[in-house]
């Protein structure tokens, strides 16, 4: 069975932006933070947040896809990470 999450998590006024990148984009980002793929932090593909994603896509996001997070940050305006969708 399928789980799903009741509600949009993404729309919580704590739960930060998660959006995914293009291919393109994850080549910019990955040549410009000098990194590979897996030196990434991860983030499973249960997690709430991906679920709600997945959902609002209407498709399911693979393995090895990056997720961009955008935060609010109180000593710049936004703080920007990245992580590894991993199964799990």
């Amino acid at each position: 069975m399928e789980e799903s999450v009741p509600f949009n998590v993404l729309k919580h006024k704590m739960v930060p932006v998660h959006e995914l990148l293009s291919e393109e984009e994850v080549d910019e980002v990955l040549k410009r933070l000098k990194v590979t793929r897996d030196q990434l932090p991860k983030i499973k593909e249960g997690d709430a947040a991906i679920k709600t994603l997945e959902k609002a896509m209407s498709s399911s996001i693979p393995e090895k896809s990056i997720i961009r997070i955008i935060r609010d940050s109180q000593t710049a305006e936004e703080a920007v990470v990245y992580r590894l969708v991993i199964r799990g």
